[in-house]
C-alpha cells in the first residue's frame, strides 16, 4: 500500500536553530523530509510574509520561500467565523490582535487542509485542546518532536 505524502503546515519557529544537537537533529530531518518529498508542506501566508523580513536567516528563507504557500483568497461567512473563534481562543486576556498572526496561520492551515501544523509556540501547544474544539478534527497541532514520533509510527506500521 502506498500512503500519500501527509500536508503539513509549519509555524516559522519550527526552522529555528537552538544549538544544542538534538534539536538541530530534528529540524534537519524534517528538512530532508521534504526534499524527499515524504512530506509535503503548505505555507501559510503570513509565515511567508514573516520570512520575507530582512533579518530572517538566509537558511530559513531557503526553506520557506520555495514551498507552496496559501496566496490568502477571499473567505467565506463560515471561514471568517472559525477565523475568530481561533483569534478569540489564542487571545486570551492579552491585548487584541496580540495573537492575531499564529490564529491566522492556524486559520490557514485548516483551510488548506493540512493533516498538521508544527509549532514550538508555548502559548499555541498550552491551548491544544481548546483550539480542537475550534479547527476540524483532521488537524493535529504538534511539536516537531511529536511530528517526527507519529511520522515514524506510520512509517514503521504501528498506525496503519
Amino acid at each position: 500500500m502506498i500512503l500519500a505524502a501527509p500536508t503539513i503546515s509549519i509555524d516559522g519557529n519550527v526552522l529555528n536553530r537552538r544549538g544544542d544537537d538534538e534539536s538541530d537533529r530534528r529540524v534537519d530531518r524534517l528538512l530532508s523530509l521534504s526534499e524527499e518529498r515524504a512530506i509535503n508542506f503548505v505555507i501559510a501566508g503570513g509565515i511567508r510574509d514573516e520570512v520575507l523580513h530582512p533579518a530572517t536567516p538566509k537558511e530559513k528563507k531557503a526553506v520557506v520561500l520555495p514551498q507552496i504557500y496559501n496566496l490568502r483568497p477571499g473567505r467565506n461567512s463560515q471561514q471568517e467565523a472559525e477565523r475568530r473563534a481561533v483569534a478569540t481562543i489564542l487571545q486570551g486576556n492579552a491585548k487584541p490582535e496580540t495573537h492575531a498572526a499564529d490564529a491566522s496561520h492556524l486559520s490557514e492551515a485548516a483551510e488548506t487542509g493540512c493533516a498538521y501544523f508544527i509549532t514550538e509556540d508555548a502559548r499555541i501547544l498550552r491551548k491544544r485542546a481548546e483550539l480542537a474544539a475550534a479547527l476540524p478534527p483532521s488537524l493535529r497541532i504538534v511539536t516537531l518532536e511529536e511530528f517526527l514520533e507519529v511520522y515514524d509510527g506510520y512509517v514503521g506500521g504501528k498506525y496503519l
